[in-house]
């Protein structure tokens, strides 16, 4: 800061016009440091959301692929909106598995690339979820039944 206090103004006036000239040239280095630095971060997100829409883009190009490949035809635009997102976030999955380099395997795109988990064992394990709470049943046939003898002789049956 150029805070100066002087008791003797007419003595010290030399000094006094360094002093302004130091301070509007610390002045001018601070305002460029701050463009430069406000420029820095322009520059950063600038590249941020170009690279996002180049993956973006190149999501898009691999979903396309996909949907040509395995035959995909939705009914409205808003379905084949949820089955991109779907596959957008299965895919970066799948890349986030094969980039940690730890495993003996590598996971690909297949067929059921725009499914949940729970739409894939639905439709290929067999096992339906239920919204609805189930309630216990008895596979036993005659729970029902109220006229019981004591005894039964199975041989004359």
């Amino acid at each position: 800061m150029c805070v100066f206090f002087l008791t003797n103004y007419q003595s010290h006036r030399a000094i006094n016009k360094e002093l302004s000239s130091v301070c509007k040239t610390m002045a001018l280095i601070h305002g460029k440091k701050l463009i430069i630095v406000f420029l820095l971060i322009l520059e950063t997100s600038t590249y941020q959301a170009m690279s996002r829409t180049l993956l973006e883009d190149s999501i898009v190009g691999r979903y396309q692929q996909w949907m040509a490949k395995y035959g995909r035809n939705y009914k409205d635009d808003a379905e084949k909106e949820k089955r991109f997102e779907l596959f957008k976030v299965n895919v970066e999955y799948i890349d986030k598995v094969n980039n940690e380099g730890n495993r003996t395997y590598k996971l690909s795109v297949n067929e059921f690339a725009d499914l949940t988990t729970e739409e894939f064992i639905a439709t290929r394990t067999g096992y339906k979820i239920s919204s609805q709470p189930t309630s216990p049943k008895t596979s036993f046939r005659y729970e029902n039944l109220t006229k019981i003898p004591m005894t039964m002789d199975w041989r004359e049956k």
